[in-house]
């Protein structure tokens, strides 16, 4: 389960959906395009937002994975070292969300691996 908006575990229906396919690795990307010019109190609320996560996952004998980069190579990697078949995701509208999810959806593709798409992080989908 790879988080990005949907930082919650109540009522997040890609959550449900990776759950009910069995093991989930708890994934987020510190991603640098997205980081880099993120203000201190942006940073800081997602600090925050990212332990509150992690703490209600250990609450379940889980934890979340944080890695740092480009998620197209680290989405990928995370994948392929767990012998994932799939990676779930709530769908993304915004411009940079639908590029990097297209790109990582091939970059998954490539590597035998599907991407997920399950709920959104909105109460209606764009163009609805």
């Amino acid at each position: 389960m790879w988080f990005r908006r949907d930082l919650r575990l109540a009522d997040n229906p890609a959550l449900l959906e990776a759950a009910a396919s069995g093991e989930v690795l708890p994934l987020f990307v510190l991603d640098p395009r997205l980081w880099g010019p993120a203000g201190p109190s942006r940073r800081c609320h997602l600090a925050d937002s990212l332990r509150a996560l992690d703490a209600a996952l250990r609450q379940r004998q889980s934890g979340l994975s944080i890695l740092e980069g480009d998620p197209v190579e680290q989405v990928v990697r995370a994948a392929q070292e767990v012998g994932a078949e799939r990676v779930h995701v709530a769908a993304d509208y915004g411009p940079y969300g639908s590029e990097r999810d297209a790109a990582v959806e091939q970059a998954l593709d490539d590597a035998g691996i599907a991407l997920v798409r399950t709920g959104l992080p909105y109460a209606v989908a764009p163009g609805r």
